[in-house]
């Protein structure tokens, strides 16, 4: 149990900027399974999501803006990071994979990678402004519920995929320790958290994110041989995306 606490402690403290205990002597194996933790950190993110909505609703453009703004804040930009990279070497227009990872290394902003990240943030605003306004639909729970599906898949796509840097990097210990475990707690938590009473549409949720995440590997294997820390912060920002349009696109179904 001391085990499972610690990784979750662990999760919550590298993918946001809520602080934990200074010592928890994580080791690379436990910096993989907390991984299976990810929808729970969705769920805390999500709370404050839920509160800004309930709570600090301006109007449905302004709370779009700051529900985009404050995910940023809370992440530390670490997902925003991984975004610029990877468009910056995917469109950097060579098909070199050493090339497009020394590009991504690269702690300069490139123009390709500014524009592709403006456009996604544009496209979640909208989405986002979408979801308040949307007649007969649940918006503070979508809201709460958001940011752990888009996490779910973070170790499917990690247990699928390999890592291709050949030295060092920030996902290394991520895929060495990596289980069906992890995958199947990660999807299983998710699926609980999705649950509405009354209906049953929520039950395509995790799986359709489970098949962006497998998609987006490909497209990271194709382009440099698999899956780094950069590509998993940028699925985690297009996995919010396509949450929200997937979140919008059941609203109307009834069953």
């Amino acid at each position: 149990m001391k085990k499972l606490i610690k990784q979750i402690i662990f999760a919550v403290t590298f993918l946001t900027i809520i602080p934990g205990p200074k010592k928890l002597n994580i080791t690379s194996e436990d910096t993989g399974r907390s991984m299976a933790f990810y929808p729970v950190v969705g769920v805390i993110i999500g709370i404050f999501l839920f509160l800004i909505s309930r709570y600090g609703y301006i109007s449905a453009f302004t709370t779009s803006i700051f529900i985009t703004v404050f995910l940023l804040l809370i992440t530390r930009g670490l997902h925003a990071d991984g975004l610029i990279d990877s468009f910056d070497g995917f469109l950097s227009g060579t098909k070199d994979t050493d090339k497009i990872l020394e590009i991504m290394k690269d702690s300069n902003i490139g123009a390709l990678g500014f524009i592709a990240a403006f456009s996604v943030y544009l496209i979640k605003i909208a989405l986002i402004y979408e979801l308040l306004t949307r007649k007969g639909i649940n918006y503070p729970y979508y809201l709460m519920i958001l940011p752990a599906l888009s996490r779910s898949g973070v170790p499917f796509a990690v247990y699928l995929f390999k890592y291709p840097r050949k030295k060092g990097g920030l996902g290394r210990d991520f895929f060495s320790s990596i289980g069906i475990t992890q995958v199947l707690i990660s999807f299983f938590i998710t699926v609980i958290f999705t649950l509405e009473k009354g209906t049953y549409k929520n039950l395509l949720l995790a799986p359709a994110v489970f098949i962006f995440w497998l998609i987006w590997g490909l497209i990271c294997k194709k382009k440099i041989g698999g899956m780094t820390g950069d590509t998993i912060g940028a699925g985690i920002e297009l996995s919010e995306v396509f949450s929200i349009a997937l979140i919008l696109s059941i609203s109307g179904l009834k069953f």
